[in-house]
């Protein structure tokens, strides 16, 4: 289930990328409307995922559906989503939504690069927190017969100075829980927040400690090859024997004298 998951957030994060430059609020909110149109139509959900038809045929319908009703931008995010396969129409529910919070925080990240996603991140944990420590708040947001301004209201309280983004996630997890704890679902929202935060950490791993001029011309290095300016934290770890390793998201640059050997041997089939 795990691996399936993990699937599936790769397949919606390469869809959503394409927009992330330019993603905003506005776009991500769209995501979340397309969801909820599909998440209330069982027989649509289920025919943008139907291997019978390819996927031009099954994008072809999510123009027809939404073309006026949504920006180009997100129809075609939508419609590229359903040329796809999927496992199932909720495996690409799920995708939608995870193609949403992606958006959300590349918008932030637009906004105020690592401050900005660290914000969101911040503001949604807080209020987690605060959920955590009322029963009474609990049941108030998690109502299904609960008026929607209602809840709106009271999420927006509860979250006092909070960024654009972090009340949109906020508002579509209280207003659209899809079956989650909303508690949990705000909490899995600043994991994946979270997640993209640390493109912009540099995380790395030396022999010896770095001097300070050693440890600046490094920071200089990678800001330029990154393009941005990333934040760096340093472990010194023996086992490395010289050299050094860095990881910034899920890219590795190892240059390392135990990985070299490890290369050595596996080409000397040691």
């Amino acid at each position: 289930m795990a691996d399936a998951a993990n699937e599936y957030r790769q397949q919606a994060t390469a869809d959503a990328e394409r927009w992330a430059g330019s993603a905003s609020p506005a776009l991500a909110r769209e995501l979340f409307a397309v969801l909820a149109v599909l998440d209330e139509n069982g027989p649509v959900r289920r025919a943008l995922v139907d291997p019978s038809y390819s996927g031009e045929q099954r994008a072809q319908v999510v123009r027809r559906l939404f073309t006026g009703k949504v920006s180009p931008d997100a129809v075609e995010i939508v419609a590229g989503m359903t040329a796809r396969r999927w496992g199932d129409d909720r495996e690409f529910a799920d995708g939608l939504e995870h193609a949403g919070v992606v958006l959300t925080a590349a918008s932030a990240e637009n906004r105020a690069g690592l401050e900005g996603l660290e914000q969101v991140v911040d503001q949604l944990i807080a209020f987690k927190t605060v959920l955590d420590g009322s029963h009474e708040l609990q049941r108030a947001l998690s109502d299904p017969r609960a008026d929607v301004e209602a809840k709106t209201q009271l999420t927006r309280r509860l979250s006092p100075g909070a960024s654009e983004e972090t009340l949109l996630l906020l508002e579509q997890a209280v207003l659209s829980p899809r079956g989650a704890l909303v508690g949990r679902l705000v909490e899995r929202f600043a994991e994946e927040v979270a997640a993209r935060r640390q493109r912009w950490i540099a995380h790395v791993s030396t022999s010896r400690p770095l001097t300070d001029e050693q440890r600046a011309r490094l920071q200089h290095q990678l800001n330029t090859l990154y393009g941005k300016d990333l934040k760096l934290t340093v472990d010194v770890d023996p086992a490395l024997i010289g050299g050094l390793k860095v990881q910034v998201g899920e890219e590795v640059i190892d240059g390392s004298v135990a990985a070299r050997l490890d290369t050595l041997r596996q080409r000397i089939g040691a």
